[in-house]
């Protein structure tokens, strides 16, 4: 199983907080670790349930209702790509996360 093991940084924009937020997701078996804030090495399927979507639930962060299946292809393109080029999946994940933020609404 190529990059088992191996970490990916996935950086959020957070609107509560107004800088972006650094998650780690390191490569199993059966999915991924997330370790963010209190979430340590906390284990969740290949679309990121539950661990990550409850941590960006978490601190208030929208992001894309179909984010899984993002999540899903990168994980099996990681049996074949390199560390680099999976590396360059989640910037770019990171950066239509961080749009998704920053264009909600806000209602005062």
């Amino acid at each position: 199983m190529t990059n088992l093991d191996v970490s990916f940084k996935l950086r959020v924009h957070s609107n509560r907080w107004g800088h972006k937020d650094n998650y780690t997701l390191t490569k199993t078996e059966d999915g991924w670790l997330v370790s963010y804030n209190k979430a340590t090495n906390a284990p969740c399927d290949k679309g990121g349930s539950p661990t990550l979507e409850k941590a960006l639930r978490g601190e208030s962060i929208s992001y894309p209702a179909d984010l899984e299946y993002f999540l899903i292809d990168i994980w099996d393109a990681s049996e074949t790509k390199s560390k680099e080029e999976i590396q360059a999946y989640f910037d770019r994940l990171g950066e239509w996360i961080s749009t998704t933020e920053k264009t909600k609404p806000v209602f005062e």
